[in-house]
């Protein structure tokens, strides 16, 4: 009797050693939990509804998921829940340059070393520097259409096309922040992918949030619009990995809304490289031009992309305790980002 049903006797335990019995259990449906919130969903709403938003929201207030939705509708009206994920494009810049400020921190890397360090380029001299690919001033240009199927070196393919202008100017090109994807791979001993993994998601405790190594299914499909002939499209695989390839290649990180929201909440957390490293690099000064990473901007910090129809914005408080994360894969019109500031605005005075 005690072998049988008295689960917490070591007669139970031998029991099913010997017999190789296993016990059936109902399986839980597990969801991502949220906290109580006093967020006007109405006015909420009213904004998402301004924009033709069609996508996934999630909010984040004092450092607690406290909403996190569907809204809208698609082209193909695809079902969306809260774990429906999308791809980033450079908004994956905000976790590459966080990434750089880990290892700057840890003394294993320093903004100032030039690129030839690492990788040789063709009339690169020496100040082309690690810095300068983190601002987009290393005068490195990449005009070379990519393949449409997904490139697994996306390194040789830049280094191979890449050429060098006047070093100092600003120039938002994607070869800069696939080359620091390398050099966050030398420096830190380990390949980008699992150092993002390492020192970022799994401290975040992201669940939903990985790179791309095949086809979509995981993620929703996305849509472009034109308006001139008011109509919609879907993103073909061909266009979406030809444009992965212009950045990361298989290193494109696709995530969810919720988890989005608690990986900016991670990196810009005293916990993670501190205020110094921060500003450092991590995050960019007002009026700096557009590199992805997270911008101050007034009393917000700030970041949008779009790729490949994909449409993503952020904004939080300076401090990184509250924001709201807009993921899109059709937009018809107007501002993500300006929405985003707005619902912020919304978020902070129910507070």
């Amino acid at each position: 009797m005690a072998a049988i049903y008295q689960k917490n006797s070591l007669a139970h335990v031998y029991f099913h050693k010997l017999t190789d019995k296993t016990e059936k259990t109902t399986p839980v449906a597990t969801t991502d939990k949220t906290a109580s919130s006093t967020i006007d969903e109405t006015k909420l709403k009213a904004q998402l509804k301004q924009l033709q938003f069609a996508g996934n929201v999630a909010v984040i207030q004092d450092g607690k998921l406290v909403y996190q939705q569907p809204y809208g509708q698609d082209p193909q009206k695809n079902t969306k829940t809260a774990t429906t994920k999308y791809q980033i494009g450079a908004l994956q810049n905000t976790l590459t340059a966080a990434a750089v400020m880990q290892l700057v921190k840890d003394g294993k890397l320093d903004l100032t070393t030039p690129v030839s360090k690492y990788y040789l380029l063709d009339n690169a001299d020496a100040s082309v520097t690690v810095g300068s690919l983190l601002e987009m001033t290393s005068g490195l240009t990449l005009d070379v259409l990519p393949a449409s199927e997904l490139n697994k070196d996306v390194i040789a393919w830049n280094l191979a096309n890449a050429t060098v202008t006047t070093t100092g100017q600003y120039n938002f090109q994607t070869v800069n922040y696939a080359l620091l994807s390398g050099i966050i791979a030398q420096a830190s001993g380990v390949s980008y992918q699992k150092f993002i993994k390492d020192t970022l998601l799994q401290p975040a405790r992201v669940k939903h949030t990985g790179f791309v190594t095949s086809a979509q299914s995981k993620l929703v499909p996305s849509f472009t619009y034109d308006k001139a002939s008011d109509s919609a499209s879907a993103v073909t695989q061909d266009t979406l990995f030809q444009t992965m390839n212009d950045q990361l290649g298989s290193k494109q990180l696709y995530t969810t809304a919720s988890d989005m929201a608690q990986l900016t909440h991670y990196i810009t957390s005293s916990s993670f490289v501190g205020e110094k490293y921060m500003h450092q690099g991590a995050i960019a000064k007002e009026g700096t031009a557009y590199t992805g990473r997270l911008t101050i901007d007034g009393s917000q910090l700030v970041s949008r992309a779009d790729f490949a129809g994909y449409h993503n914005a952020l904004a939080f408080t300076e401090d990184g305790k509250t924001g709201v994360v807009l993921l899109s894969n059709y937009q018809k019109d107007g501002s993500l980002s300006d929405t985003a500031k707005a619902i912020l605005k919304l978020v902070q005075k129910s507070d």
